[in-house]
């Protein structure tokens, strides 16, 4: 399963979407549920991940960026040249 964004119009909608295959074997996509609209502030798409955070005991409202950490590409650049070096 996986979550499809859609449009209609201007607005966004988040569906869950399964994965299956028909009787011939062909892959084929079933939206199981339409979640609500994405671009909604304080709409259904937002209380159910409040409901998920909670499940998991973190706190609501806490958002995490991403942990991205940025390399110098100097320090790798003496590996590539090593690398393209023995190939």
């Amino acid at each position: 399963m996986f979550i499809k964004l859609t449009r209609s119009g201007s607005r966004t909608y988040a569906q869950l979407v399964e994965s299956f295959r028909d009787e011939l074997g062909k892959p084929r996509q079933r939206t199981v549920a339409t979640l609500g609209r994405v671009d909604e502030h304080d709409g259904q798409v937002d209380a159910l991940l409040n409901g998920l955070l909670r499940a998991k005991g973190r706190p609501v409202g806490a958002t995490e960026g991403p942990q991205v950490r940025f390399e110098s590409a100097l320090s790798l650049g003496d590996v590539w040249a090593l690398d393209a070096l023995w190939h």
